[in-house]
Parts: structure tokens; sequence; C-alpha cells
């Protein structure tokens, strides 16, 4: 297999040598013959030292003796037990000249004795293999130690076994000797066994299963130039696959099935092609030498496998959303570069699709808005421009809902996706959330983003500025406030306004606020306002709007305006009739106070600011 041109991936040898490989773990320091030798004999006297020293109980002494009986021992030197004692020890460290000498001072590699006809497999690949001590492993699978014999019906071997715990671990010189060198399949992949089990007995086990995998551990590695190493040793192999499933989540707990099967839990498969799995991880480079592999789309976009009776679906995750939130979040060049590449083999930007970390429907755009990837969203609607206009599934407090891209973008507080969404077509007119407008919804909720989108909205549609202001008000959202204010200043001076909006009967609509942070800042936008309108220009509120204040207990709105004389207490004559907002029929401010409960305090209030009770 020849690599692109310029690509990392480029032909490399195919034989294995550790010494040119970056390894996971610290080398070990080696040593001559002699000088290893020596080491051994020191190690095996301080071992001698330590266990004549040691007080045993009568039990221990008698199973020592009868060991040291049935212990091979030479004439001269130490024994069986003492060296393989020594060899597991210096198997771990990764020393492989230690490893030598023991082995050629007595210690067999395989076996430690435990009799005269009895021979039990010793620890030593074990600790080499936890450790990731490549030399040693390979060495001692030379001199034919082995990780034990398969189990019956199973296709995987201890050595496959071996290899995936070295791939979670990070070992990349391990990796590279078990398959370069030994023979282990890189492909090989396996299910934990309690996923049999909840299969079947799914309402005992509720469980969420990951799939392992060599090629799934390696996409997980942080150090993705090491890990390219690896990978380039793997593509080489007669058996590697892109297309190939190795990496998938088992779940029986988040899916439901429809009220006709009483809810019974879906049993979902979420499976990951090698292509996938790397373009989740952002391993750009990877992805663009597997595209040169298999490339096209209809080679990983695949149907849903559905079994409606055995309430088991295997969803089959395209490599277009396997671009997650995460691999924006962490590598935003290599995914811009991967999504660019996909949309170039013609992969699906419209296929939404569940995943393994998805609690619902998701497509492309979707993902790349909730990252606030703005380069991925424009790439997107270079390529497709009328998603701008069709909606995306998204959670909004707590529950699962589809709204307008620009919508979800402001939802999510992605403010360069939503620049970018503004300028691909979408308008502050556009249905956000509520029976809201995007406009109304950026001037409503406050966040930085809304604050600075709505700035650049408001010139899209300037006739919504009044409206816009009245939500904002109604928010008690200061800044969305000032924002509005300062458009409705500068409009003022090019002359472009007829009237100022009732901003004062705006206030007083508002439903009063109870939370006491709440109350604070709706006291000082009064205060805003109030400072803005220097020139006493505003109208002043009119009687339905104090009247609806009245009735929907506004009472601090009402105080505050009274205070700053903004309203003159003396022209609200109690037996004054108008039509509250939202009321039928015409009411006296009497009656308003009188329907409140706290009646007297209204009264109070106008009485103490002049308000007389006849005309």
């Amino acid at each position: 297999m020849q690599g692109l041109p310029g690509s990392p991936f480029q032909s490399s040898q195919r034989g294995f040598s550790i010494s040119t490989m970056q390894s996971t773990e610290s080398e070990a320091t080696e040593m001559n013959p002699s000088d290893a030798q020596a080491e051994i004999l020191r190690r095996v006297s301080r071992r001698n030292d330590a266990s004549s020293q040691t007080g045993l109980s009568s039990f221990k002494k008698s199973f020592s003796l009868k060991r040291a009986a049935t212990s091979a021992k030479p004439a001269s030197g130490p024994s069986q037990d003492t060296l393989t004692d020594v060899l597991e020890e210096v198997a771990a460290e990764g020393s492989l000249s230690l490893v030598k000498a023991v082995i050629s001072m007595g210690a067999d590699p395989i076996y430690r004795s435990i009799g005269k006809l009895k021979r039990l497999k010793h620890e030593a690949l074990a600790k080499a293999t936890l450790s990731g001590r490549a030399k040693v492993v390979d060495y001692l699978l030379r001199e034919g130690a082995t990780y034990g014999e398969t189990a019956k019906r199973s296709d995987y071997t201890p050595m496959d076994r071996a290899m995936l715990a070295a791939a979670y671990k990070g070992h990349a010189d391990l990796i590279n000797c078990l398959v370069a060198s030994h023979g282990v399949n890189p492909m090989v992949e396996q299910w934990p066994r309690e996923m049999y089990d909840a299969q079947h007995y799914w309402a005992e086990n509720q469980v969420r299963l990951a799939k392992t995998s060599l090629l799934d551990g390696l996409s997980k590695w942080k150090n993705v130039d090491q890990g390219t190493n690896t990978l380039k040793l793997i593509m080489q192999h007669e058996k590697f696959d892109p297309t190939a499933l190795i990496s998938g989540v088992f779940d029986n707990k988040s899916e439901l099935q429809s009220a006709e099967f009483g809810h019974r839990p879906w049993q979902t498969t979420y499976e990951y092609s090698v292509l996938a799995c790397f373009v989740r991880a952002g391993w750009a480079d990877a992805v663009e030498e597997m595209l040169s592999i298999k490339g096209k789309p209809k080679q990983y976009e695949k149907e849903d496998d559905v079994l409606q009776y055995q309430g088991k679906v295997t969803r089959y995750v395209s490599p277009i959303n396997a671009l997650t939130k995460e691999t924006w979040s962490k590598r935003p060049e290599d995914a811009l570069r991967i999504l660019r590449l996909l949309i170039d083999r013609g992969f699906d930007l419209c296929l939404a699709q569940r995943t393994a970390t998805d609690l619902g429907v998701r497509t492309a755009i979707g993902r790349a808005i909730s990252a606030d990837a703005a380069q991925g969203v424009e790439l997107i609607l270079q390529a497709q421009g009328g998603l701008v206009r069709e909606d995306v599934f998204f959670r909004r407090n707590r529950r699962e809902i589809n709204a307008l891209p620009l919508a979800a973008a402001l939802s999510f507080n992605s403010l360069e996706a939503a620049r970018v969404l503004l300028r691909a077509g979408a308008h502050p007119r556009d249905p956000a959330f509520d029976d809201m407008n995007v406009l109304q919804f950026a001037a409503y909720h406050s966040s930085a983003t809304n604050s600075s989108m709505l700035t650049e909205m408001i010139g899209l549609a300037p006739e919504l500025t009044y409206d816009a202001l009245s939500f904002a008000i109604n928010g008690i959202n200061k800044d969305a406030v000032r924002v509005l204010l300062d458009n409705i200043s500068a409009a003022a001076r090019r002359e472009q306004i007829a009237a100022l909006p009732p901003i004062h009967d705006m206030l007083l609509h508002c439903t009063p606020p109870t939370k006491p942070e709440l109350k604070t800042q709706y006291l000082e936008l009064i205060d805003m306002i109030v400072q803005w309108d220097v020139g006493y220009a505003l109208q002043c509120p009119q009687l339905p709007a104090i009247l609806s204040a009245i009735r929907k207990d506004n009472y601090i709105g009402m105080e505050k305006l009274l205070q700053l004389g903004v309203v003159d207490g003396s022209s609200l004559v109690l037996n004054s009739r108008a039509q509250p907002r939202g009321e039928l029929g015409m009411w006296t401010m009497l009656e308003c106070c009188e329907l409140t409960d706290r009646s007297s305090e209204w009264l109070g209030l106008l009485r103490n600011f002049g308000a007389p009770l006849y005309h």
C-alpha cells in the first residue's frame, strides 16, 4: 500500500524495530553481560538476606522447607524460585539485559517449578506486558512464553487481549511488536460479556457498554504523532479495512419503544467504522489516507438495522456525523479539514442520526453550531445553502426540540456561527421559541451573544425595533435595552423616526419580578431609561398602562415612577375609568386596587403621592 504524496502515511518499512519507535514508557538502563549478571547476583543475595531475617510461622517454615526440597537448585547457586522472582521483577522494570542474565543463570522463561513433576506459568511476561516493556515481551515470546491457551468457543486469543490492553494504555512499542513480529490481528474487536447477558435479560440489566478494539484504543491517544506511527504499521496489514466496524456502544437504557410495547427499552447498538472512529478523533491525515483506500459514501452510510419485534436496532454512524462537538472544540483545524474531505467525497450533509453521544437526532450543521464552529457552518452552507432554512434538532431546557439554525445558534450562545447564518440568509423575523421570532428572542434573553447579534440583526429589520424593545423590557434585559435605545437615538439624529415608543407604558406592563436580584435589575432598568430621556421626550404613562400595572400588582414599578416624577400622582384620579391591557370592560383605579391582595398598600401609595378620589 502506497501513501498519498506528501502524506505522513507514505510507505514505511514493514519490519519492526523497537529502537526507532517512540516509547510510552521510560527505557530501563541496559548493561553489558558481566554487569547484568553481577546485578542479578546482588538482587538474589538481597532476597536471601531478607528471607533469613524474616520470622516465619511454623506453617510458613514447613511450606518453605517443602518448597525448597522440591525446587531445582544448582549445587552452588540461587534456587529456581529465587531466580523466577527476580525474573518477574526485572521483566516489569523492562531491562532486557537483566532478563537475559537471569535466564542464563537458570531461570525458566516460561514456568515456575512447584514440584518434581509440576510446573506453573510465572508472571514475567504478564508483568512486562502490563508495564508496556516491548523489548522484554518480544524476547520472552521468542523464548516460548505465552499468554495462555485460547478458550473454547472464543474468537479471541490471550495475545489479542494483551494487545487490547496495550492499546488503551497507550503502549505504542508493545503494539508494534505484537502486530509486526508476532502476528496479532490489528482488526480484532470484542464486546464485553455483560452485553450478551443484557441482550437476554434486558429488564434486569440496563447497561451501557463499549466495544474494545486496537484501533478504537489508538484513536483515543493524546499523542497523535505517536499514534500516527503505529497506525502506519496497522494500515499496511493485509486485513486492514477502513469500513470495518471497530468501535461501538451497546445501550438498552436511553431509547424507548412505543407504548404498543409497554415502553420496553430498545437494545440499541451504535457502530463506528474505522474511518468514523478517526473522524471522531480528529486525525485528519489518517482520514485522508483511509479515504484514498475506500472513499465512496455508500461504503460507510448504512440504514439502521431494526428488528421491531425483538426490540433491537443497530445504528451505523456515518463519518459525517462522527464529527462531534468535542472534535470541533479540541481539534478545530483538523475537524474543518476532515469536513472538507468528506464533502468533496459526496457524504450526505442532510443525514440526521442518533449517535452514542447524542440523545436525539442530529445533523452535521447542528453539531457544528453547538460547538460554535463558524468555519464548519460556513463550509456546510457553501455546499448546501438551503440548510440555513432547515430545522435542526437539539436539546434545550432538558427537552429535545427543533428550530431553525439561527435560533439554535442563539440558544447555544454560538456567536460566530450565528453571524455566519445571518450572512447566509437567516433573518430576524425567522421563528425561534415560545412564539417569539429570532429578534424578539435575542432581546428577551440576556447573554453576550444575544446582545451582539441584536446589534447586527436590528439593521436588517429596523421596523421591529420598538417591538424588540418591548420584549427586552419585559425580560428585564438591560444590555438589550441599552442597545435598542442607542439605536433609537441614532435614528432620531438621522430624523428617521416619527414618534418615540411608549417606553414607560412598557415598563408598567412588565410582570413584576419576585426574586430580589431581578427586582434590583428592574429598578436599575427604570433608572437607566429615565436618565436616557434627559429631554423628557417620552410620553408619560397612560391610564390603561397604570391600571394594568395595578392589576398585575407591579407595585415596585409604579412606586419607582412616582418617586422619579415620571408619573404625576395628582393626575391619578381614583375613579378614572379605562380598559387595562388584557382585561375586558372598563375599570376604575379604585376597583383595580381593591382586587389586588394588598389593596390598602396600593391606595396608601396613590394617596401619598396626591391622587384625588374624584374628578
